[in-house]
């Protein structure tokens, strides 16, 4: 077994990875699971697993260093009472913790929970019955486990990602996800290499564009993710085995050790690695696209209608594929709206150096999808949209203001 004294003051690893685990809730008993699946692997002297878990059971929050053999019996260094996920501060702390504690070249967090993109409203959905069948329980989203109720009106039951049942459905939302991840960025002296997000719905341009002065990748499903969720011993298998890879090459590998671990599971699933500051070229492009179809409204208000009805859409119609909804555009268009379509695609191709590094999929309804999705909603929109970076730095807003009346 690996001796946690000597990788803790071994001087800097390779690579310090942090899961922060939301298990204040439904998903309580896979956080166990995942966590035997990272002790198949393990901490080496070159990568650091840390866990922090908050769980539902027995309203305790742990920390753990996990090593080979090890786990949730054996791994814990600390025990204190209930945290709130959904509280930054907690976050912060544990972000600090790992730094100080546990530095490293480089930095990886995994954000484990439920997720649900941008969106912020109070909503409440009935959960999915829990099973002990393997298949079943694999089959289960994660999806359908982030809508709780709340009987604090200070907090709102629905946000964007790490739900804790016992402090009132509070979660993260983006604007408390990129402060507390900058305060992070000035603990470690740079940006955090990989953020994880094993959860649902959680690649989208306005949650890229939100984090991108933090974060370097964003690496998550388009999609509502299998309760499952990532194959951590596969991954950490890989990052010890080559501890000196590339952020990108650590990305990809994540993309394609996911997508692998559902391909002979009849699961649809998407997973991408976004780079977040080459989203940029996403506005650039998206701007003048949205500026041509409004010239000329009520022209084109059935082309726009005809694209939404044939693009991909997830979450109750809110999000659709951004790369398809473009190609849809630029297949129906042969003038300026072609054209401006035709350099979002562009935009929109895979590459080191692009805003979307590698995306990988499975099922048929996910065909022509890319891995990155975009705010679309069937008829109204939310109010809290605009108190996103990505709507007052984009026309995206403005178009769907004019587009849905």
């Amino acid at each position: 077994m690996v001796d946690k004294a000597k990788i803790q003051h071994n001087g800097k690893a390779k690579w310090t990875v942090m899961v922060y685990m939301a298990g204040d809730n439904n998903l309580d008993g896979a956080a166990l699971r995942d966590i035997e699946e990272m002790a198949r692997v393990g901490s080496t002297k070159d990568v650091n697993v840390l866990v922090q878990l908050d769980r539902l059971e027995d309203k305790k929050t742990r920390r753990f260093l996990i090593t080979k053999g090890g786990g949730y019996e054996r791994d814990c260094l600390e025990t204190f009472g209930e945290t709130n996920t959904g509280d930054p501060n907690v976050l912060e702390d544990f972000l600090t913790w790992s730094a100080e504690r546990y530095p490293a070249e480089r930095y990886f967090l995994i954000l484990w929970n439920h997720g649900s993109g941008w969106w912020e409203e109070a909503r409440s959905r009935a959960a999915v019955r829990r099973t002990s069948d393997a298949r079943l329980r694999r089959s289960a989203s994660r999806s359908s486990l982030f809508y709780h109720k709340t009987e604090n009106p200070n907090h709102s039951a629905h946000r964007s990602i790490c739900y804790d049942d016992h402090s009132g459905g509070d979660a993260l939302d983006n604007r408390e996800l990129k402060d507390v991840l900058a305060r992070a960025c000035t603990v470690i002296g740079r940006k955090i290499d990989i953020l994880g997000m094993d959860a649902c719905l959680m690649t989208m341009v306005e949650v890229a564009w939100q984090l991108r002065d933090s974060v370097e990748i964003l690496v998550g499903s388009e999609i509502e993710e299998p309760n499952d969720g990532w194959p951590y011993a596969e991954i950490i298998a890989f990052l010890t085995a080559k501890p000196k890879s590339k952020t990108h090459i650590v990305a990809k590998e994540v993309v394609k050790q996911y997508i692998a671990s559902y391909r002979d599971e009849g699961e649809t699933v998407t997973q991408s690695a976004i780079n977040t500051a080459a989203t940029a070229e996403i506005i650039q492009t998206l701007n003048p696209l949205a500026a041509e179809i409004l010239s000329d409204f009520d022209k084109n208000r059935k082309l726009i209608q005809w694209a939404w009805d044939r693009a991909p859409k997830f979450y109750d119609n809110n999000y659709l594929d951004l790369y398809a909804f473009a190609r849809k555009l630029r297949s129906k268009d042969g003038g300026r709206i072609r054209e401006k379509a035709e350099a979002l695609l562009a935009a929109l191709r895979t590459g080191k150096t692009k805003s979307l590094l590698c995306q990988g999929k499975l099922g048929r309804e996910v065909a022509g999808t890319k891995g990155l999705s975009i705010y679309f909603p069937a008829d109204s929109i939310n109010p809290a949209y605009r108190g996103l970076d990505f709507a007052n730095d984009c026309r995206w807003a403005d178009f769907l203001e004019r587009v849905l009346g």
